[in-house]
């Protein structure tokens, strides 16, 4: 089968046959596995690992991004990540990204399926232009990439004629004005916490007991 051949069946492949690559008991069982044979490492050893031995999501690209399974893999990713540094259990999620480093794994979907749209929509292959192109521009929502290309557009508030625009820098440029400014001092104060919860660094007058007290608290107000 040609590789073009292959790109066109995908671009029309109904998302209910694709239901099945959803999988958040996949990410649960691949952290857990890297969390307890790295548990004498430091922890955020372990959030380098879980990074990447656990975000690779091949085929991502192919999922309906507005189907409800992909919240519960975005939750399946938040836990390994809250496992990895030890945060309480009702951290919430909005600080779970911010706190680690990383890009919401929404955010990165996106950016993802984005430039495989863009690619598509800007192929030399004559087959695979005019099918992504029909779907985006003609069949939108009939279409998987038309359903996807409109998700990721309103997503970040970007024309269909823009959707190339949308890359790690402009997620990271959006998450940082929505969610790390207005929390800035919370999410700096807890990394600062973090560090010396685990050794990196050290607060006087505070024990390990007064530490994990005031993490909770900022974790989950």
């Amino acid at each position: 089968m040609s590789k073009s051949f292959s790109v066109v069946l995908t671009l029309n492949i109904p998302w209910f046959s694709l239901s099945t690559c959803y999988d958040e008991s996949g990410i649960h069982i691949h952290s857990y596995n890297v969390i307890c044979y790295f548990s004498k490492c430091d922890p955020f050893v372990k959030l380098k690992l879980l990074r990447y031995y656990c975000s690779d999501l091949y085929g991502s690209v192919l999922w309906d991004l507005s189907h409800n399974a992909v919240e519960n893999v975005c939750i399946a990713w938040r836990k390994g990540l809250r496992r990895s540094l030890e945060l309480p259990f009702c951290t919430h999620s909005r600080l779970m990204a911010p706190v680690c480093g990383f890009l919401p794994l929404r955010d990165e979907l996106v950016c993802r399926s984005a430039s495989f749209i863009a690619k598509c929509l800007q192929s030399e292959n004559n087959v695979v232009y005019s099918v992504s192109r029909n779907g985006v521009f003609c069949r939108r929502m009939l279409s998987p990439i038309g359903m996807n290309a409109h998700f990721v557009c309103e997503f970040y508030d970007v024309s269909m004629c823009d959707i190339s625009v949308i890359s790690k820098s402009l997620a990271w440029s959006v998450h940082n004005d929505k969610v790390i400014a207005p929390e800035l001092d919370k999410i700096d104060m807890i990394k600062e916490l973090l560090h010396v919860k685990f050794g990196h660094s050290v607060l006087l007058h505070f024990d390990s007991a007064d530490i994990d007290i005031v993490i909770e608290q900022l974790c989950t107000e």
